[in-house]
């Protein structure tokens, strides 16, 4: 990882531009840049009375401001100049655009020894070809494709062509059966091993690993918890850490060299103490598990089910300061990194296939993760193994309007949720992902009853509104710095503004049920579906992670609250059922049956416990959100349990709750942000060169977002922004339209002159020229005069039979006044008149032939003169027609100035400039101590 330094002459640091028109007094233009180029968001600080540093709100508002207008202003010189345009796009596209993704087709594959009863879909062919031909591949396959089948026969068939010797399955803990089930389904005379919790008992962990190695398994099944239990080479780990070590001081010196300290340099440094606590423990736990090692088990081909589960895998990046980057680091994921690694040396780069129907579950970073477990190598050969490299490249952090977490205003924050260079980056990332999302299977599954989800909005009570209140008075009090951390923070604050938006007994057991709350309305529908689809016993699945219900839980439950309400109405206990109470993997087969079956109609259950794996879709007639999830990839795998293949239904409902005027509009609101550029990504337009639109799936959002939050500005917002987006990529579009003019009418001018100078070359050549029709042939050859058309036409043909390919003769004799050569190229005789232009002539086997296309390229010098004045005129034409359209203006520019001004009006009017800077700040206030040192603090301030 380096780092950009951008110093300036004297003259420079005191000029205008860097103080005032493209800086501030507190952020000069130069340190902008140079924040820029590091991926950096400015902050400026003043100090308290007690010297305690804290974020000036205005400075800060103000230099971020100019760091945007920087930016733009970069973007639009870049393309100014047509030389340095054409410049950066060849360096650009022989980087990142000169590989043509391969297209595998699996149609012709027999899959000896699969049941006959189990018949792959195309593009299930298609993947198990593409494993079997490609190093490494990343199953990107909607929920409910059928990734499964395609892993298993994959890993079979490659075995069968001595391609594999032990692959290894790692999947979910819940899927240790369904998974060896569905295996046997697909292969019922396959030979594998299935280790459950108990065989990695201590005492049986010995026995297990002996079992693997020396058994010739088709397969070796296991949990996720279960694969991280089988050690790595000490040997392995060790050298591995001393390498991220001896990285991350790099990066530590690099920083420091700054002259200021850094908040980076702290966590840096708490990471490289983290990584020297492990490498001193790697020495204690040799000693105390005497087993088997990964290596030694023989285990040649891995494959990962539900592969986003390992997406927090730790990396280093000098950006500070933007939401959306994910802050965690998890030993699950190090430990698979570093079994991958073996597995990739033990097969050349290959080995490793990755399954999950999110690849990119909650930020854009997941995807540079993926990308560094399955394309490491094409990663370093492109520079880019480094985050910032690499988010440099395809990432940019946006700036944008969200609701506060209190639900009761707005705020700007910076976030990192924009791909840049979308076609570059799914080049990259496809040639390892097997991206099929539903659209692209159109998969026999039911369709919804009104065409998207729908919609229940609940009133927000007046009780729940005086609570929001008082969440607003305390976020205050938190980002004034008048409340300890441990006693409240915004993530208290957060979990109890969901909690009540979902039922405000949660907060208050003793507060009445309100008739119209969300739950209700619930009960209410669920209840008349119940009672509809009671002829075909119909079942339904109600989602709620919040409020789960425990064993001998006293407090108020929603599960509860829902069941006796139910059961008011006439509902049996017995067809009313809750995932938490079946654990274990036979109670949960038996539960699933049961619903399949029509015996449980009415199953509750969190996205945890009831997500992937649970296929119930059998009788599904409706699905039911009580709540929002934090991720866009938890309602796909929550609405992939009803929109399956396998439903009878042909069509089904799903219902999502809101509530009024709480935090259901900032959760909502979430998901819109992370889902719209996971969306536009997977699809990858090869137009788009920039995922930040709303797709359909966000649009459903944004209605939820605008109906909870009781304000019908916000609905108009996402209508008018939206307008804005459009009409600015009309613009660029227009933009790029008149850089092509321009390159059109330079390309035409040059050709005009080379037209011109040949045209004034074959006037010369024409007065040169001497007649050879008839009895006027002659010819030297090789200083050997020839009257005789076949004998001069047998000589160049035994000369051109002497060359060799791409060999040019010297020039060998004259014809019509103009020296002659020859030149071959492969199995082609180039002969060459050479007068002010050059005129070609083909030497063939035959003497005759030769002399004939001889003569024929002298004959046409008119016709050649006639059609170079013509083109002359076709080229002065096309000028003049590209001119006309050169400079022409942007015809929608009023409309955008109208939504433009539209758009900043709403702004007002949601008084969305309130308190900016504070907000955009609070999460990141620090007491980076060391930076007041700095030379900066003597102008009553500082900034990092």
């Amino acid at each position: 990882m380096g780092a950009w330094f951008v110093q300036g002459s004297p003259q420079a640091k005191v000029s205008v531009a860097n103080t005032t028109e493209w800086g501030t007094a507190r952020y000069a233009a130069l340190d902008l840049i140079q924040d820029c180029l590091n991926l950096k968001t400015p902050t400026v600080y003043d100090r308290d009375e007690n010297g305690n540093p804290y974020v000036n709100a205005t400075e800060t508002e103000g230099a971020r401001d100019r760091q945007e207008k920087i930016k733009e202003r970069f973007k639009t010189w870049v393309w100014e100049d047509d030389d340095r345009r054409e410049r950066l796009c060849r360096l650009y596209n022989d980087q990142y655009n000169s590989e043509r993704l391969r297209v595998f087709n699996g149609a012709h594959l027999t899959l000896p020894a699969s049941s006959r009863q189990v018949t792959l879909r195309p593009h299930q062919k298609d993947a198990v070809w593409r494993i079997i031909q490609s190093r490494n591949t990343l199953l990107a396959h909607a929920v409910g494709a059928g990734k499964t089948y395609t892993m298993v026969a994959a890993a079979i068939e490659m075995k069968r062509l001595g391609l594999a010797r032990k692959p290894l399955f790692a999947v979910p803990n819940h899927m240790l059966s369904q998974f060896s089930t569905e295996l046997l389904t697909l292969y019922p005379n396959a030979t594998i091993l299935a280790a459950g919790k108990d065989d990695f008992a201590k005492d049986r962990r010995a026995q297990l690993f002996s079992r693997i190695a020396t058994g010739n398994w088709d397969a070796v099944i296991v949990t996720h918890s279960s694969f991280e239990k089988i050690p790595l080479s000490a040997s392995a780990r060790k050298e591995f850490i001393e390498a991220q070590i001896e990285e991350i001081e790099d990066v530590i010196r690099e920083q420091k060299s700054e002259t200021r300290g850094t908040r980076l340099v702290k966590e840096l440094e708490r990471v490289r103490k983290r990584l020297e606590f492990k490498l001193d423990s790697l020495s204690a736990e040799e000693k105390k598990d005497q087993t088997l090692t990964f290596e030694e088990l023989g285990v040649d081909r891995l494959f990962v089910d539900e592969a986003h589960k390992f997406k927090n895998l730790f990396y280093t990046t000098k950006m500070t300061r933007v939401a959306g980057l994910p802050q965690t680091a998890s030993e699950r994921a190090f430990d698979l990194f570093l079994k991958v690694g073996h597995i990739q040396q033990r097969n050349g780069g290959g080995g490793v296939v990755f399954a999950t129907g999110t690849p990119i579950s909650n930020t854009m970073a997941e995807m540079f993760t993926m990308q560094r477990y399955l394309q490491m190598a094409s990663l370093r050969r492109l520079g880019l193994q480094h985050f910032d490299s690499w988010a440099g490249t395809f990432g940019e952090t946006v700036t944008a309007m969200e609701l506060s977490p209190d639900g009761a205003g707005y705020r700007l924050q910076h976030r990192f949720a924009r791909f840049v260079n979308v076609p570059e980056l799914m080049q990259q990332f496809r040639q390892t992902a097997d991206v099929q999302t539903a659209d692209m299977l159109k998969l026999p599954i039911p369709k919804l009853e009104t065409g998207r989800p729908i919609i229940a909005s609940a009133p927000c009570s007046s009780r729940l509104q005086k609570f929001v209140e008082t969440l607003v008075k305390r976020s205050e009090q938190i980002k004034g710095g008048k409340v300890n951390p441990k006693d409240d923070n915004m993530l208290k604050i957060t979990s109890e503004g969901r909690l009540a938006a979902l039922d405000f007994r949660l907060i208050a057991p003793a507060a009445p049920d309100a008739p119209d709350s969300k739950v209700n309305l619930a009960v209410e529908k669920i209840h008349r579906i119940w009672l509809d689809s009671s002829p075909q016993k119909s079942a339904q699945l109600v989602f709620c992670d919040l409020s789960t219900p425990k064993k001998g839980q006293r407090e108020f439950s929603v599960y509860d609250d829902i069941r006796a309400k139910l059961i008011a109405h006439g509902v049996p206990e017995k067809e009313i059922a809750f995932i938490q109470d079946h654990d274990t993997d036979t109670g949960k087969a038996a539960l699933f049956r049961a619903v399949r079956e029509g015996d449980v109609r009415i199953l509750l259950g969190s996205t945890l416990k009831m997500g992937e794996g649970t296929n119930v879709q059998h009788r599904l007639i409706a699905l039911h959100h009580l709540d929002a999830p934090w991720r866009p990839s938890d309602i796909e795998q929550r609405e992939g349990r009803i929109l399956r293949q396998g439903n009878t239904n042909e069509f089904v409902s799903v219902f999502r709750y809101v509530t009024e005027g709480s935090f259901d509009a900032y959760m909502w609101q979430t998901l819109e942000t992370k889902a719209r550029f996971i969306a536009q990504v997977m699809i990858g337009d090869a137009t788009m060169r920039k995922a930040e639109d709303v797709d359909a799936t966000a649009l459903s959002y944004a209605e939820v977002k605008a109906i909870a939050s009781g304000n019908p500005m916000v609905i108009e917002k996402a209508q008018v922004d939206a307008e804005v987006i459009r009409f600015n990529r009309l613009r660029r579009q227009h933009m790029d339209s008149q850089h092509s003019i321009r390159l059109r009418i330079k390309s035409a001018e040059h050709n005009v002159t080379v037209e011109e100078k040949f045209v004034a070359n074959l006037q010369q050549d024409l007065a040169t020229r001497t007649p050879t029709r008839g009895d006027n042939f002659t010819m030297t050859i090789n200083g050997n005069h020839y009257d005789e058309r076949v004998e001069a036409g047998r000589q160049l043909v035994f000369i051109g039979a002497a060359l060799k390919p791409m060999q040019s003769s010297r020039k060998i004799g004259s014809v019509a006044g103009f020296p002659i050569s020859l030149h071959r190229l492969d199995a082609r005789i180039e002969l060459r008149i050479h007068g002010k232009n050059t005129y070609q002539a083909t030497v063939s086997d035959s003497p005759q032939g030769t002399i004939g296309s001889l003569e024929h390229a002298l004959g046409e010098m008119e016709s050649q003169q006639a059609d170079s004045e013509e083109n002359l005129k076709r080229l002065g034409k096309r000028i003049g027609e590209l001119k006309t359209q050169l400079d022409v203006p942007f015809e929608h520019q009023e409309k955008l100035e109208s939504a433009e001004k539209r758009q900043q009006e709403i702004i007002a009017a949601l008084d969305l400039s309130k308190n900016q800077a504070s907000t955009q700040v609070d999460e990141q206030a620090e007491t980076e101590t060391e930076s007041l040192t700095t030379a900066r603090s003597m102008r009553q301030g500082v900034k990092v």
